[in-house]
């Protein structure tokens, strides 16, 4: 039996929207709270990309290699900024030469494993649906946290964060 997109997302909304309605509500441990989001991320672009199951086999080992060097590159780059704000009184020029060449350098890998690996992710379900993903994640993350504030709205409570206060 085949589901139509219109149907798929039907499901897919509904599951989601249950889902972040039980993330507002519970305070699981901080692992449990990353699973759940892992769980609605990867549902959330398997539905998205209309991934086959033999295309999501193939598919989601490469993205889960690709986002641990992503991650590796980002803590790289965190940890130098902080390092340059806390230290900005007392390094010298060629630290902070150091530092900078060494910020820049990440970034650079960091957009390095981004082309690479959309080339080898549009091996697998073709290019269409490897540019929409660089969408995807961004899309993904900010319906996640409207979701949250929505539950927070109505606990009451205020959303942190930068806005209005």
């Amino acid at each position: 039996m085949k589901i139509t997109a219109y149907l798929k997302s039907i499901i897919l909304f509904s599951f989601l929207s249950l889902s972040f309605i039980g993330l507002s509500q519970e305070r699981p441990n901080n692992s449990d709270k990353k699973e759940k989001i892992e769980q609605l991320k990867i549902a959330f672009i398997t539905t998205e990309l209309s991934l086959s199951e033999a295309d999501a086999k193939s598919f989601w080992p490469v993205y889960n290699e690709m986002n641990t060097k992503l991650r590796v590159e980002k803590k790289i780059q965190r940890k130098t900024r902080t390092e340059l704000n806390a230290n900005a009184d007392s390094y010298s020029e060629s630290e902070f030469k150091s530092k900078s060449e060494r910020l820049f350098n990440s970034e650079i890998k960091e957009i390095q494993l981004k082309k690479d690996y959309h080339t080898k992710i549009a091996g697998i379900i073709g290019y269409k649906k490897a540019t929409k993903l660089l969408s995807l994640e961004q899309r993904f993350k900010r319906e996640l946290l409207n979701k949250l504030n929505e539950g927070k709205r109505a606990e009451g409570k205020r959303p942190s964060g930068p806005g209005p206060r």
